[in-house]
């Protein structure tokens, strides 16, 4: 398994086209698609789903069988709000098969726009994307309360004094993490107002060799190509590719990515092969 380290976060995992993509953030608590599941991932509490192919998502029957059998309370599983019912029935029938009784499970659907909490301060928005089947991204935002500027340099007994009074002192602020764009063919960046300025960015770009343009145009997945445009618009310290075809060797991936990319986003990039 791929370690990656991206400042305070750490990127562990695989994604291969066509294989099976997971990727773990293990300080945010969270898991982005889950075609595989590596038992050291079961006590992960959070999982995001981007779209019903089986290289990102199979894993997921492994995840729920093994926390219920372990007595680990139910992960929260997020997925595409169109087949999650689907998702849900087959889930169901992959229990019975395997004990004869359903697995107990948290598995909530959720469409472009959605903002879901979890984990007391973290909040994740659901990003709009484009692939061959219902697909959403996810930018992970850290809330937190920041002091109102009518009200710096006022000692804390006094803001204290305030607080109890009734006044709000505080704004809600959110501090942009990471964004996790599965497959798709564009990149959001207007989707949400944070998503260019997050740490983080993990993108896919499965297709390199300019024969492929036509191939990753008809399959609705990134090209390489397209790709300084795009990054051009990002703030991000830290860019992670992935979901690479495996028509490429580690060394034509780099050879090709080095060939393309400036060096000021070279030396942002990290490639997860």
């Amino acid at each position: 398994m791929i370690l990656l380290h991206c400042g305070n976060l750490t990127i562990e995992g695989e994604s291969s086209s066509a294989v099976a993509t997971y990727l773990r953030v293990k300080e945010l608590d969270l898991i982005f698609d889950l075609g595989r599941c590596p038992l050291s991932f079961i006590g992960t509490g959070h999982v995001f789903i981007s779209h019903f192919h089986l290289d990102h998502y199979f894993g997921l029957p492994i995840y729920i069988s093994q926390r219920w059998l372990g007595g680990i309370p139910p992960g929260e599983i997020y997925v595409p709000h169109d087949g999650a019912n689907q998702l849900q029935e087959i889930i169901n029938q992959i229990s019975l098969l395997d004990c004869g009784r359903i697995w107990n499970y948290h598995l909530t659907g959720v469409q472009a726009g959605d903002t879901i909490p979890f984990r007391g301060n973290l909040v994740a928005h659901v990003l709009p994307l484009s692939h061959r089947v219902p697909v959403v991204g996810y930018l992970i935002c850290e809330a937190r309360d920041k002091l109102k500027p009518e009200f710096y340099g006022l000692p804390g007994k006094e803001i204290a004094r305030l607080r109890r009074a009734g006044t709000t002192v505080t704004n809600r602020i959110e501090l942009p993490l990471i964004a996790y764009l599965g497959d798709t063919c564009s990149i959001p960046i207007q989707a949400h107002p944070l998503l260019n300025k997050c740490q983080v960015l993990i993108c896919e770009c499965t297709f390199l060799l300019p024969e492929h343009r036509e191939r990753a145009e008809k399959t609705m997945h990134v090209h390489l190509d397209t790709l300084p445009a795009l990054l051009e618009g990002f703030e991000s310290e830290h860019i992670v590719l992935t979901h690479f075809s495996r028509r490429y060797t580690p060394k034509t991936i780099h050879e090709q990515i080095n060939a393309v990319l400036s060096p000021e986003d070279r030396a942002r990039v990290q490639l997860l092969i």
